[in-house]
Order: structure tokens, then sequence, then C-alpha cells
């Protein structure tokens, strides 16, 4: 059995494309898919640490209560997906059930999607856990801090210049073929 488990961002819900498609892709090749809802978390916690901190929090709660009746170690293949702060909450959580489960292969054998992540996300990251995806307009994140714990982890990293914390540019054609690019380095 194979699962990938999507986590979102602030507003960057699974219905977008990024997720969608990457949804879309998992699952046609044979995967559970499971998307984390968290409900209202709060808005404009960029630059604002104490919101940050508890939008974190509040999202790690919610995946807890959400993913508590998967039995992880039935599933031979693990893919978390993250976008934004759903790159954070799956490489936080993937280290929790780890832990809990007193289980280092259960952990080492999660393969993350790094979406847009975040800083934060480089605490919880293990080394050679999978990739990453990263605009050079994100306002959230500079494209320094990503390259270096990107190469510090060896999780292999592709740029986008000129696009954002959604991977988008602005022209439409190029965006469509972001997410192309983006969901053919999944397989």
């Amino acid at each position: 059995m194979k699962i990938c488990v999507l986590f979102p961002g602030i507003g960057y819900t699974p219905d977008k494309p990024l997720l969608y498609y990457a949804g879309k892709l998992y699952k046609s090749r044979g995967y559970e898919v499971i998307s984390v809802n968290y409900g209202k978390l709060p808005k404009k916690a960029i630059g604002d640490s104490s919101k940050m901190k508890k939008t974190f929090e509040m999202a790690m709660e919610i995946a807890r209560e959400e993913l508590s009746q998967i039995e992880w170690g039935e599933y031979s293949e693990i893919v978390f997906v993250g976008k934004s702060i759903g790159t954070i909450v799956a490489a936080a959580y993937a280290k929790e059930i780890g832990e809990l489960a007193g289980d280092e292969g259960l952990y080492s054998k999660i393969r993350f999607i790094y979406m847009t992540p975040l800083a934060e996300t480089f605490i919880y990251a293990r080394e050679e856990s999978g990739i990453a995806f990263h605009g050079t307009a994100d306002p959230w994140v500079k494209t320094d801090v990503v390259e270096t714990e990107c190469k510090r982890l060896n999780i292999p990293l592709y740029v986008y210049p000129d696009a954002n914390h959604s991977l988008e540019t602005g022209d439409i054609m190029r965006d469509i073929d972001i997410v192309k690019k983006v969901v053919s380095l999944l397989v």
C-alpha cells in the first residue's frame, strides 16, 4: 500500500494547481491520497513570529487529529507533499510520528515534496529527504536561505526565477509550464 498526504498552506488549498496536480499524479500511481484540512488559520502571519508560531501549533494539532487513525507501518511508500506552512507541518509531523513509534525506519521511509518551503521547515527536515521548489520572488523566504538549507541537507532544489510563493509569475503560459515541470519532477 502507498499513501500521499497533502499538507496545504495558509490559503493555498488542495484545489490549487500545485497540490491539485500532485494529488492527481499520486492517485494515478496507486497512492491513497489524503489532504489535511486546517480550517481557518490566522492570516497575515508573515513577519509576525508569534502569529506564525501560533499558526504552526494550530496546524500541527489539526494534522495530529486528522491523521491519528493512520497505521503508517502498513504502507510501503509514504509521500508528504507540503506547501508553505504545510512544509513545516509535514516535516515536524513526520519526525514526531517516527519518534512516537520509536521507529527511525518509518521516519526515514517518508519522502517529502517541499513546495515553497519556509525557513522554519529546515528545523525539522532531514537530510536527503525529498525535493524542494522555490520562486525567487517569494516574499516569505529569501532564496539564499532556501538554497543554503537545501544544500546543507542535500535536498535537490528547483528554483524558478521571478516566481512568487505560489510559483506564479503573472504570465499564465509560463505559470502553466512551471506547474507542469514541478509535477513532472514528482515521479
